[in-house]
């Protein structure tokens, strides 16, 4: 009977520690902030018009995240579609703030078309383990002077103060693969 015992309990250790495959993840840091600057955001080239040749610098929700692997798996892998993505869901507060700031949810890709702007992201497509990947999101506002090509102008300071300060009312989601391996609430103070 105190070999069955042992073995029930070998066999449960194997099937946990099978099961703990799964990437372990951590959130290290997250910060957002309202930028304005060619060099995280690029720019708009004037494509028509006397000023046709010039840019529009846009202005952008911008967030940057720090994530480690603490897990002793490599996280992602390099290649189209398999390494790992990023993406901020947001939480009903924060899409209707988002819909009166800008008139459009800024975290749904549909809802940028004829906006003259877009969002964007930078990432680290694998995480070995016990390493820190550093990754951005921005989510562009508008720009600051007329322009056809652009038809959406920057809100005024107070809109931008009220969609910075709703901008952690979000969850931020990793995946690998299409995939969820990861998910964080904003909101939530870290431990």
């Amino acid at each position: 009977m105190k070999m069955r015992s042992s073995l029930l309990a070998i066999i449960i250790i194997g099937i946990l520690s099978a099961c703990s495959s799964d990437p372990s993840l951590e959130l290290v840091d997250a910060n957002v902030d309202i930028v304005k600057d060619k060099n995280l955001l690029g720019s708009i080239g004037i494509t028509e018009g006397e000023r046709q040749g010039e840019e529009l610098v846009p202005t952008a929700l911008y967030y940057e995240f720090t994530i480690k692997n603490t897990g002793n798996k490599t996280v992602g892998i390099r290649g189209v579609d398999k390494g790992i993505s990023i993406t901020i869901e947001p939480k009903d507060k924060l899409k209707m703030v988002s819909e009166d700031v800008i008139g459009f949810n800024i975290y749904n890709p549909e809802d940028y078309n004829e906006s003259g702007v877009g969002f964007g992201h930078k990432i680290q497509p694998v995480l070995k383990s016990d390493q820190n990947g550093k990754f951005t999101l921005y989510y562009e506002l508008g720009v600051s002077e007329e322009n056809p090509q652009v038809p959406l102008l920057v809100p005024t300071k107070e809109k931008l103060d009220e969609l910075k300060e709703n901008a952690f009312n979000a969850f931020f989601v990793v995946t690998v693969e299409n995939e969820e391996v990861a998910r964080f609430d904003l909101n939530k103070p870290k431990n």
